[in-house]
């Protein structure tokens, strides 16, 4: 069984329906000024934690190396693609 890699710009949105966890991933076209939905990720609550806990490690490691700092996002940031978290 092979592997599948799948390139996303962002998460559109993220919401609990039926008993699962479902994420709409989107990339941008357009020159970057809209966004499409691409994928949906679906999972269980279990699982969501799991892949929750994962990434709180990995933005720690983030932190701890200097390569992002904890601002809270404005939504202009956010609409206009870009984060000031990011150095």
């Amino acid at each position: 069984m092979s592997k599948k890699r799948v390139f996303i710009d962002g998460m559109e949105s993220i919401s609990f329906i039926e008993g699962m966890v479902r994420m709409e991933m989107y990339n941008l076209n357009g020159g970057g000024q809209q966004r499409e939905i691409t994928e949906e990720l679906i999972m269980t609550p279990q699982s969501f934690l799991q892949a929750y806990s994962a990434m709180e490690k990995l933005m720690k490691q983030f932190t701890d190396a200097g390569l992002v700092s904890r601002q809270a996002l404005t939504g202009n940031d956010v609409q206009a693609g870009t984060s000031p978290n990011f150095k």
